[in-house]
C-alpha cells in the first residue's frame, strides 16, 4: 500500500470506529521538510493512511495547525533576511491553506530590524502570535548594560497578527522582552539593579549566543497561549528556561512594568527551568536543559492548566555532537494563584522543586533539537522526538500505546519540528453533510431519505431546520441548499 496517498476524509471516520480503544481516535497533523526545499503537511490516521497531503514549494517552520474548516495555517521559510548564518529555522512567511491546496491568505512579516522564527500558535480569534529576534546594535546592547556582544544582539519580540483579506495584515499586540532587562554591572545606567530582588526581569548579562560574531542570544523556540488567563509562554533554549507574561495588556502597558490583569505589565509573571538566572538557585536547582516545546493542558482534558515541556537534555554542552543525551517529556504544576500570578516567596525560587510527571530521561528517546508533547482528551500524551523521526503516543500508564517512525513507515527523509493529534469531530461540517465530504448533493439526500424511511435515530446533522426532527421538510430544505450552491 502506498502510504502517501491521500484518502477521502470520511475514511477517517471509519476507522475511528474500530481502532483500539487505548490508542486515541484522533488524526495526526504533521510536517516534514528539508532545508529551503519544497516540503509537505501531512493528515494521517492511527493506521498511517495519509488522509490529505498539503505541498508547499519552500521549507516549513515549526508547527503547522488544522483548522475547523479543514485548512492549515502554517509558516514558510523566507530565502530573504539580514540575520546572517542564523542557527534555526526563520520562518516570516504565513499560508492559510484550504483542504486542496488553495492558498486563502498569504502574508510575509520581516524586514532588516525583525524576523519570525521557529514557531507562532494560531489564537481563538483568528488571529496568530509570532516569535521574532528584534535586531539590536553593539552599541544599543552597551547602553543596556550587555558585556559580552561582539556585534549585533537579536533579543525576543512577541507580535499578535490579525490577518486582512488574502495578503495583509495588522499588528494589534505586541511585546518586546527589551523592555524587561535588568543588569549589576553598571550603576550609571537606568536598568541597573540587584538580579535577586527582581525575578519579573531579564537579567541581559545571562547566556552567550549561538554564534559570537551574530546575535541569537535566546534561542526562543516555541510559544504557547492559554485562553483562561489570557497569558503567553515561551521557551528559551540558551536560559534553559520558560517564561509566562500576561497578553491582557495593551502595547504600552507591555512595554511597561504596570496594567493588564496581572498588574505587572510587561514584566516576566512566571519563569521556571534554572533559577540561577536570577540569582536564587544554583546548578543542583537547574530542571531544563536544552528544552524546546512548552505548551499548557486545555482545559477539561487531565491535567488541566499544567505545562508540558520537552526536556532535549543533550549531554554534550559544546553541541559538536548531537548524538548524546537522553531526553524526557515533564509535567509541571504551576503556583498559580487566584489573582491570575504566581507565588514566589522572598529569596527563594519559582516552584514547583520537582516534576509532577515525567517520561523518559533514560536513553529510550533523545532529540538535540525541536520536539514536543501534548496532552489528548482521554488522558494520553502525544510526543515528537525530532531527530529519531518518531511519534508516539503513551497512555496513562506511561506505556507507549502508538508509535510511527514516519521515515521507515513512510519514506519521509526529512524533519518535523512537532505533530499534533486532533479530535476525531474536530471539523465543523456544515447542516446536511451527511457524508462529510464537504459538499451537499444527492449523495447526502439519499442518506436522509433512508433515514426516514428505516426510522434511524435522530442524527444532528440531518436537522435542517433544526427541530429536533429528522422529516420531508428536511428533504426539501436539503433539496433548496443543494440548488442554490
Amino acid at each position: 500500500m502506498d502510504r502517501r496517498k491521500a484518502n477521502p476524509v470520511i475514511f477517517y471516520l471509519i476507522f475511528c470506529s474500530c481502532c483500539l480503544c487505548d490508542v486515541y481516535n484522533g488524526i495526526t497533523l504533521f510536517s516534514n521538510a528539508t532545508g529551503l526545499g519544497q516540503s509537505h503537511t501531512y493528515l494521517i490516521d492511527n493506521n498511517y493512511n495519509f488522509i490529505n497531503i498539503w505541498a508547499h514549494s519552500v521549507g516549513i517552520v515549526g508547527t503547522p495547525y488544522l483548522l475547523t474548516d479543514r485548512a492549515i495555517i502554517v509558516q514558510l521559510r523566507s530565502d530573504i533576511h539580514y540575520f546572517g548564518n542564523s542557527h534555526g529555522p526563520i520562518g516570516g512567511r504565513f499560508n492559510k491553506i484550504d483542504w486542496d491546496g488553495n492558498v486563502l491568505w498569504e502574508f510575509s512579516y520581516h524586514d532588516f530590524t525583525y524576523h519570525p522564527h521557529h514557531d507562532f500558535d494560531p489564537l481563538p480569534n483568528g488571529n496568530i502570535l509570532v516569535l521574532c529576534w528584534e535586531k539590536k546594535s553593539a552599541q544599543q546592547a552597551q547602553s543596556l548594560g550587555r558585556v559580552n556582544v561582539m556585534n549585533e544582539m537579536w533579543p525576543l519580540k512577541i507580535v499578535e497578527i490579525e490577518p486582512v483579506g488574502q495578503d495583509s495584515a495588522v499588528i494589534i499586540w505586541e511585546w518586546h522582552i527589551w523592555d524587561h532587562l535588568i543588569q549589576d554591572v553598571d550603576s550609571l545606567l537606568p536598568n541597573y539593579g540587584q538580579i535577586s530582588a527582581h525575578p519579573e526581569l531579564v537579567d541581559i548579562n545571562l547566556g552567550q549566543f549561538t554564534n559570537p560574531i551574530e546575535g541569537d542570544w535566546l534561542h526562543t523556540n516555541s510559544v504557547d497561549y492559554n485562553p483562561v488567563l489570557d497569558q503567553i509562554v515561551f521557551s528559551s533554549r540558551h536560559l534553559d528556561e520558560i517564561f509566562i507574561i500576561d497578553h491582557s495588556t495593551t502595547i504600552a502597558e507591555a512595554a511597561s512594568h504596570t496594567g493588564g490583569n496581572s498588574g505587572m505589565g510587561g514584566d516576566i509573571l512566571y519563569r521556571w527551568g534554572s533559577p540561577q538566572n536570577y540569582n536564587r538557585g544554583g546548578g543542583t536547582n537547574k530542571m531544563l536543559n536544552d528544552q524546546h516545546g512548552v505548551n499548557w493542558v486545555p482545559e477539561n482534558y487531565p491535567g488541566s492548566g499544567h505545562l508540558l515541556i520537552f526536556n532535549n537534555n543533550p549531554l554534550d554542552s559544546t553541541g559538536q555532537d548531537n548524538s548524546l543525551g537522553n531526553s524526557s517529556v515533564v509535567e509541571i504544576i504551576t503556583p498559580l494563584n487566584n489573582n491570575g500570578t504566581y507565588d514566589i516567596s522572598t529569596d527563594s525560587s519559582y516552584g514547583p522543586s520537582n516534576y509532577h510527571w515525567v517520561f523518559g530521561g533514560d536513553d529510550s528517546f533523545f532529540s538535540h533539537f525541536q520536539s514536543g508533547a501534548f496532552r489528548l482528551p482521554n488522558g494520553n500524551t502525544f510526543v515528537t522526538v525530532s531527530q529519531e523521526k518518531y511519534l508516539f503516543e503513551i497512555d496513562t500508564s506511561d506505556q507507549i500505546i502508538w508509535e510511527y517512525y514516519f521515515q521507515t513507515e513512510s519514506g519521509l527523509d526529512g524533519n518535523t519540528a512537532r505533530a499534533q493529534k486532533y479530535k476525531p469531530n474536530y471539523f465543523t461540517f456544515s447542516l446536511g453533510d451527511m457524508n462529510y465530504d464537504y459538499t451537499l448533493d444527492i449523495f447526502d439526500l439519499t442518506i436522509i431519505s433512508e433515514m426516514i424511511s428505516a426510522d434511524d435515530p435522530f442524527f444532528t446533522n440531518g436537522d435542517m431546520n433544526q427541530d429536533n426532527i429528522i422529516d420531508d421538510m428536511d428533504i426539501t430544505l436539503l433539496i433548496a441548499a443543494i440548488m442554490n450552491q
